[in-house]
């Protein structure tokens, strides 16, 4: 962009002619030109198109459009070496190359070569993406769904890959979460299944999975656990309420927490002084 400030400078009273004093290959596939009027870097292919190594002038304005080709070539290029790191999608990879402040005409650009080249294969990438999610992450297929629809995808494009997978790997993704977290349970039936219910859709697993599992789980009341929050409470609430108080307030927070039927009489007449 410099470069064609600089041009400007020398377009303003009309067309001048620069001379070509030398070319310098440089890294990868560039060329340093040196002219009578300043330095520029330009592609080979810029270089090979515009047959600039038999040239020993060139006008500033015939200039002036090769400099704009070879930023578009540079964004090609940029966005070329992202993909080959990592692959994107083509709104990723459009909202990578604005965030390093190419203007839109090189991000189309690069864009729609990439995509004539075959770089931004969408059914590349949407397998390789719900592939990675099956075996890196917890996670179900309305969440890869909305995720690939996040990144530009269409329904039509997704639903037939979706629809390869085995429905088993879900079921067994989600029986492996909650056997994971019945070993550290400490909640009452109700409140671990509510919970875990939540935890899964959030996941993106559908509700009838998730309860074809938990409606088969029976979860035994914790005596100790109850004992627990009974004290803790009881304490809590002696300070501001009288007994009778006190046992409603405990049992209503216990039915909160999926705990009914609770004889809490027994505990209390231990605490009481």
């Amino acid at each position: 962009m410099l470069a064609l400030k600089f041009l400007k400078l020398y377009t303003i009273f009309g067309e001048i002619i620069m001379k070509i004093l030398k070319y310098k290959k440089t890294k990868n596939n560039e060329y340093k030109i040196t002219t009578d009027k300043d330095e520029f870097t330009l592609y080979d292919d810029i270089i090979i198109k515009y047959e600039l190594l038999l040239k020993k002038e060139i006008s500033t304005e015939e200039f002036k459009d090769i400099l704009l080709e070879n930023n578009k070539l540079k964004v090609y290029y940029a966005a070329l070496k992202i993909i080959n790191t990592k692959l994107k999608s083509e709104k990723e990879l459009k909202e990578t190359l604005k965030k390093k402040d190419y203007n839109s005409n090189e991000i189309n650009y690069a864009i729609d070569r990439l995509n004539k080249e075959g770089y931004l294969n969408h059914e590349i990438y949407i397998e390789a993406y719900i592939h990675d999610m099956l075996n890196l992450y917890l996670v179900g297929e309305q969440k890869i769904s909305n995720d690939l629809l996040n990144l530009g995808f269409k329904e039509n494009e997704i639903r037939p890959y979706l629809n390869k997978i085995d429905p088993n790997i879900y079921k067994e993704k989600i029986n492996k979460y909650i056997n994971k977290k019945l070993k550290a349970n400490k909640k009452s039936e109700l409140e671990f299944k509510r919970k875990t219910l939540n935890e899964l859709i959030n996941k993106g697993f559908s509700k009838s999975d998730i309860l074809s599992i938990l409606d088969n789980i029976s979860i035994a009341i914790n005596d100790a656990e109850i004992e627990k929050i009974v004290t803790k409470l009881y304490y809590k609430y002696t300070k501001k309420y009288d007994l009778n108080t006190t046992k409603l307030k405990i049992k209503g927070y216990l039915y909160q927490k999926g705990y009914s039927n609770i004889d809490i009489d027994n505990i209390i007449d231990e605490l009481k002084p």
